[in-house]
């Protein structure tokens, strides 16, 4: 086969990300599953003649740096505490290793820690959070400073910077191939900038898949400053990309009224690419249940960061009711698993003004893989009431793990779920009430429903992923062509 183009693959964020955050977010992993398949799909199509990733330059006069797939694979394998197990990626440490020893006392202390009453486990959690977070930043500080100490290559080489031995001749872009863009670029200052310098130094042709455009139209979920780089980002960047591409239905018709609103000319329309089902295999159940969990049957699990957006407010009002109406023995916990964001002091405040509803809320901050799939499997079912999604990964995750879920109708989540999952108005207390509370007191229903979603559920491959996203690179590339 001729090697017609090459396509170029953005990571700077993904890096940038970890520096500062030891597990991954779902954009991260979102990107590291298609990049894992991109490859293999990529030598089945015509004319590409290979895959690079690229990170940003170390100083002005280095445009980009190539990087290895080994690289990035071995930045998850360390980052996402072995949560990527397939078959063709890094074997996953044996519990022995002094990091595995590490992460298991990590989380033992901190299972320990929110086993005491509430108006100690905070502050104390709080101190424990800060002290990693400040031995991180350190270790970020003194890798840059080791960084810098590399002498720089001579001027006439300093187009690239490789960090590998490259896969082929070709070691600068070519006027035509394609500059992918699948992350989290906004997290990057002055990416926009950059790629307009790539544009003009190279002729390369961008395409850009979008996640959603929240912080630009929903602001009041969002962090200040995440609202000013998101917002910079897409006015440097989306005036450059003349094909996007989008990870919904319901995120393409939100790019599309943007881009009109703001007379952005496109050369295509959106393009929505499916979004494979879950992260890696399903999640193995092997051992003993780890201590500090609740017992099998007996709580309905939220897996998300704790943030406004996703709208745990709502199911902290249900089970306030649920408490209110029912006998305690038929009110399951309510696990919140993740780690708390943003914008949610007041919903914290009030978890605690009520003892977290006397235990029938529980937070698990950060769980481990080993945690999160005896969680999935003991569930009665998981709840999702967010009110804006680009996709709605927790959902389809829920259904990969074989478990049922109650969700929001909103934006692009019934995309997710299916018609496996069950629905409700994220905006109407009552509405959701109802569909929750009819789920938890007809167990025998419940007990089908869980049946159908392990027989009936047809998870999505990233290859399909991978295929549409080619497919969008190669129509940029003829574009390109006849233009």
């Amino acid at each position: 086969m001729n090697a017609d183009y090459t396509i170029w693959i953005d990571v700077e964020d993904i890096f940038q990300y970890f520096e500062n955050n030891s597990r991954p977010s779902g954009i991260q992993r979102l990107v590291y599953e298609i990049l894992h398949v991109i490859r293999k799909q990529a030598a089945t199509k015509p004319g590409i003649g290979h895959i690079e990733l690229i990170r940003r330059g170390q100083n002005e006069a280095q445009l980009f740096a190539t990087v290895s797939f080994d690289d990035l694979e071995n930045l998850f394998a360390i980052r996402a505490d072995d949560r990527i197990t397939h078959d063709e990626r890094p074997a996953p440490r044996t519990r022995s290793t002094p990091r595995a020893l590490v992460r298991r006392l990590r989380h033992t202390v901190i299972r320990r820690i929110e086993s005491l009453p509430p108006e100690l486990a905070r502050p104390l959690l709080t101190i424990a959070v800060n002290q990693l977070r400040a031995l991180r930043l350190l270790r970020g500080f003194i890798q840059k400073q080791m960084q810098r100490r590399v002498q720089p290559a001579p001027a006439a080489q300093q187009a690239v910077v490789p960090t590998h031995t490259p896969s082929s001749s070709t070691t600068v872009p070519q006027p035509g191939d394609i500059f992918l863009i699948l992350g989290a670029a906004w997290s990057e200052p002055g990416f926009g900038d950059r790629l307009a310098r790539m544009r003009k130094a190279y002729g390369i042709q961008p395409v850009l898949l979008l996640s959603d455009l929240i912080p630009a139209i929903r602001p009041e979920w969002c962090a200040l400053s995440l609202i000013r780089d998101f917002r910079h980002w897409l006015d440097t960047t989306l005036p450059q990309c003349g094909r996007l591409l989008a990870i919904s239905h319901a995120t393409a018709k939100t790019i599309e009224d943007y881009t009109r609103k703001h007379r952005l000319k496109l050369l295509a329309p959106v393009q929505t690419v499916p979004i494979g089902s879950g992260f890696g295999p399903p999640r193995k159940i092997e051992g003993e249940r780890p201590k500090g969990l609740p017992a099998p049957e007996s709580y309905v699990l939220f897996v998300s960061t704790i943030e406004a957006r996703k709208n745990h407010i709502l199911a902290f009002r249900i089970w306030r009711r649920l408490v209110a109406d029912l006998p305690p023995q038929d009110v399951p916990t309510l696990v919140f698993a993740g780690r708390v964001g943003w914008l949610v002091s007041d919903l914290m405040q009030q978890l605690d003004n009520t003892e977290w509803l006397r235990g029938k809320i529980r937070l698990l901050r950060d769980p481990s893989d080993e945690e999160l799939a005896h969680l999935y499997d003991g569930c009665m079912f998981t709840l999702f009431p967010s009110l804006f999604e680009g996709w709605g990964l927790p959902v389809t995750e829920s259904l990969v793990n074989g478990r049922p879920c109650v969700a929001s109708n909103a934006t692009s989540i019934p995309e997710a779920g299916g018609p496996l999952s069950r629905y409700f108005d994220p905006e109407n207390t009552d509405d959701a009430y109802r569909v929750v509370r009819a789920t938890i007191e007809d167990r025998e229903g419940l007990k089908k429903w869980q049946e159908q979603v392990r027989t009936q559920f047809k998870p999505t491959p990233w290859e399909d992923t991978a295929d549409a996203i080619l497919d969008a690179c190669h129509a940029a590339y003829t574009d390109g062509r006849t233009s």
